[in-house]
């Protein structure tokens, strides 16, 4: 008896084991199962997420803004061809890289590191400033953990809100100095009223300074006019014009001792009213007689429906040439009590308005040249 049970207690531990073994083969088997279907689960999510991310790629690369995907830690992902010139990436296959090696402004930065952080909630940035381009970032979510960085380009309205504020500050200025010498006359006008050569002084005075006043207000109505005005289109015969505007200059051009070479047909009628007309070849020629050198020759002639006006003046510096036909631009080496950078501004925006055109050219060895191309009539 004892000998049987000392067989059959080995032999069912045995049993027991070789149970136990088989129960933990299956359940391993099963574990690998799950763990294969979930492998493979995650590798249709990896490809699927890699083919979004490719269509998202694609689809940044149809923006014609720069864009840049960024992740939550700040860094980025990826960005269309836009993006990829403005902020130098040389080689898309680093990415990610942090944004501090594309652009390096600390204070822009925090305040980056601090909107990536908060993703998906939207908080404004600063404006990216690179080369003379201004862009003006916005951060959207793209999900919980990564976001898309849109950076619209408004170097135009960046620079004409610089202007305008530096027009302001000088309209101020040359508002409060006409106005001073007005006051000023006007007060020696009521003290020494008995005084014949200072009333006349004063009266001279007051007249030339309420004239200055006067060109400052009609030039920024001008402006308004062109911009909100709705108008019919008009047509007048540019060569009356022309001459009209040249006869009221003869008393400056004989202070400086200037002569004009006049070459027009005896006729050529122009799309445009001719208020207008006057007023773009008026400043244009005042212009050229204000800036040309004493003793000269203005130059005027209309061929093939342009308009040119030659000077023998300083000309304007090639770096402000692009710019000075933009409201509110002055050129500070050839700037005078009375310009207001709205002169050549009203002529372009009125001839692009009616379908013509102004092109500005430097001569040699000196002076400018303004070609007025002309709406012709239809």
């Amino acid at each position: 008896m004892n000998g049987s049970l000392g067989f059959i207690v080995p032999f069912i531990m045995v049993l027991l084991w070789w149970w136990h073994v088989r129960l933990l083969k299956r359940v391993l088997a099963s574990h690998e199962r799950r763990l294969s279907t979930t492998q493979l689960s995650q590798s249709d999510l990896e490809k699927q997420l890699e083919q979004r991310s490719h269509r998202l790629d694609e689809l940044l690369s149809a923006i014609h803004v720069p864009v840049l995907r960024v992740d939550r830690a700040g860094r980025v992902i990826s960005a269309n061809g836009e993006g990829i010139r403005l902020f130098a990436i040389r080689d898309v296959s680093l990415l990610p890289e942090p944004m501090v090696v594309f652009y390096r402004n600390p204070d822009w930065l925090k305040a980056f590191s601090h909107a990536t952080q908060v993703l998906p909630e939207v908080v404004e940035l600063p404006e990216i400033f690179i080369g003379e381009k201004v862009f003006l970032p916005r951060l959207a979510g793209l999900g919980e953990e990564q976001g898309l960085l849109l950076c619209l380009d408004v170097t135009a309205q960046y620079r004409l809100q610089e202007q305008r504020k530096t027009f302001v500050a000088d309209l101020m200025h040359d508002l409060k100095t006409p106005l001073t010498s007005l006051l000023g006359y006007a007060r020696s006008i009521e003290a020494f009223a008995d005084d014949a050569g200072l009333r006349q002084e004063a009266v001279s005075v007051i007249a030339q300074e309420a004239l200055h006043v006067n060109s400052l207000l009609d030039a920024l109505l001008s402006v308004e006019q062109i911009e909100y005005a709705v108008t019919e289109q008009g047509s007048c015969d540019v060569v009356p014009v022309c001459k009209q505007v040249w006869q009221a200059l003869q008393p400056e051009m004989a202070k400086k001792d200037l002569s004009l070479s006049l070459q027009l047909p005896e006729s050529f009628e122009i799309a445009m009213h001719e208020s207008d007309c006057f007023r773009v070849l008026m400043n244009v020629a005042s212009n050229a007689v204000r800036y040309t050198i004493e003793d000269t020759e203005l130059d005027c002639r209309l061929e093939k429906g342009v308009l040119s006006i030659l000077d023998a003046g300083d000309g304007i510096p090639e770096k402000d040439l692009p710019h000075v036909t933009e409201r509110f631009y002055r050129v500070d080496a050839v700037r005078t009590r009375g310009g207001h950078g709205l002169g050549l501004a009203i002529v372009k925006e009125t001839l692009d308005r009616d379908g013509g055109s102004l092109r500005l050219e430097n001569r040699e060895p000196n002076g400018l040249c303004v070609m007025i191309t002309l709406p012709p009539k239809r």
